[in-house]
């Protein structure tokens, strides 16, 4: 019987992944973009400093050591409307937009208590998961071919697609306890794996004005697909003190240790000049390369909150530092031929020009205020503000590699909602709104009246983005007592 009872803990957590709805949200260059847990949703995250959710294992594994029973928590989901809008994403206010329905688990969590003085918890969660569906298409007459070979504005047709979709599933295993009565100490093995697939179309052509008409093309496709694995370890503290608390956290960079992946592009242009003063050339490039070596890294993390109770509320704040990683290649191509037919103007040049996948992180500061207070006995009435700055570094954009990454934009994030506690449970009713833009998204293939070339390419532009979701956060939780 002792044994079976063990093993009620790993039930569960299986019968929680099988209860998991898609997953639909998230952004793919914030670090925290996600919040776990009933109480952490509302309370922004701040919760540095709690002792009463097994989320800690994942903020604060310090907090392990404060938990009194075996439990195990299935928490809130997450119903929100996202809207994405680039502008001009083609030029001449031709925007992608992106509007879904998402539905997301926050958390699935346990702790196990025994005879040690080490509490056993663990945790599934998904912090992150971004998927973005949008094409843009424009018509419009340019002056594209020199008025010797076709006179007037020729009709340009131009269509881009994107697709990306951004997952990350992590499996936490911690053990905290007292150190001093006052002072809990823990430790969380992280274990992620990311996995992306990016897809990116883009096409424009024209026929010239001339009395023997020719078509004037370019199309480009690129692929991008990958896992990786990597693993990081989480330190905490917490200090807890009769009306307020302290704690900090530091993770590791994430030491990457598994992962493959697959690049492909195929480009084909049609009486291009593609140099000023040249022939017009046809040809295309083509190359596809499978399991590339993939690695993708995660900053060191610290972390610093702090709470204070007044009367029958509590106020709570969490700083997190994240450091930068200086631009690297997720996966690195084999030299290769790509022009096909190879000629002079571009001999040089080969797949290791174009086709490795490259990223990089600048450092982030963000920061978590939350708030609960007892409206009664049972209810209680919890709301937060936070910040969630992208980690965006604008230097991979600018040159001539794949760069999947799409989110450039800082989002804000607002929660209220209520709390109905009984002694094993608690059901949850909120609201979350976030918002975010820039005024300087980096945008590749914008065509305008005033420089519709290079040729039927468009031109790197800066643009305006905005961000918008709204959710309605709906959890219950129950905590088993006593498996052991």
């Amino acid at each position: 019987m002792r044994l079976k009872k063990a093993f009620l803990p790993v039930y569960f957590l299986i019968l929680g992944l099988l209860m998991c709805p898609e997953i639909l949200h998230a952004q793919d260059t914030h670090h925290w973009n996600q919040q776990f847990g009933t109480r952490a949703a509302l309370l922004g995250g701040a919760v540095l400093t709690d002792t009463l959710d097994n989320a800690g294992v994942y903020y604060n594994p310090g907090n392990l050591a404060f938990l009194d029973t075996s439990s195990i928590s299935i928490n809130a989901n997450l119903y929100g409307l996202e809207n994405i809008k680039i502008e001009n994403a083609l030029g001449e206010r031709e925007d992608f937009r992106g509007l879904q329905f998402n539905t997301v688990p926050l958390l699935i969590s346990g702790t196990i208590k025994n005879k040690t003085p080490w509490n056993l918890s663990y945790a599934l969660i998904t912090p992150v998961s971004f998927r973005f569906n949008g094409v843009a298409r424009l018509e419009r007459d340019f002056d594209l071919i020199d008025e010797e070979e076709s006179p007037g504005p020729e009709e340009l047709v131009s269509e881009t697609a994107l697709a990306a979709t951004v997952q990350e599933t992590t499996v936490i295993l911690g053990i905290g306890r007292k150190i001093k009565p006052n002072l809990g100490f823990g430790i969380s093995l992280l274990n992620t794996l990311r996995s992306v697939d990016f897809n990116y179309r883009f096409n424009a052509k024209t026929f010239s004005n001339s009395d023997d008409p020719f078509l004037v093309s370019r199309a480009q496709n690129e692929f991008v697909n990958y896992f990786a694995v990597r693993t990081a370890l989480k330190v905490g503290l917490n200090y807890q003190k009769a009306g307020w608390g302290l704690a900090f956290a530091v993770q590791s960079p994430g030491i990457d240790w598994l992962g493959n992946g697959t690049v492909a592009e195929d480009i084909t242009i049609t009486n291009l000049i593609v140099r000023e003063g040249g022939d017009r050339i046809t040809a295309f490039a083509s190359d596809r390369q499978e399991k590339l070596k993939s690695t993708y890294k995660s900053p060191f993390q610290f972390s610093l909150g702090a709470h204070k109770q007044f009367s029958r509320s509590i106020l709570s704040i969490n700083i997190t530092q994240f450091g930068a990683i200086s631009p690297y290649r997720i996966m690195n191509v084999e030299p290769n031929d790509f022009f096909r037919p190879s000629f002079p103007a571009l001999e040089d040049l080969g797949s290791e020009d174009f086709l490795n996948v490259e990223t990089g992180m600048k450092a982030v500061t963000n920061v978590a205020i939350g708030y609960e207070g007892y409206l009664g006995q049972n209810f209680k009435l919890m709301g937060s503000f936070r910040t969630d700055f992208s980690y965006f570094d604008e230097e991979p954009v600018r040159g001539t590699q794949i760069v999947t990454e799409i989110t450039q934009w800082d989002i804000f994030h607002v929660s209220a909602g209520t709390v109905w506690e009984k002694e094993r449970s608690s059901l949850t009713l909120g609201l979350v709104y976030s918002f975010g833009g820039t005024n300087d998204y980096i945008q590749e293939n914008s065509f305008s009246s005033s420089d519709p070339n290079p040729p039927l390419e468009g031109a790197l532009t800066i643009t305006r983005a905005s961000y918008s979701n709204i959710g309605l956060l709906i959890g219950y939780s129950f905590r088993f007592k006593k498996f052991n």
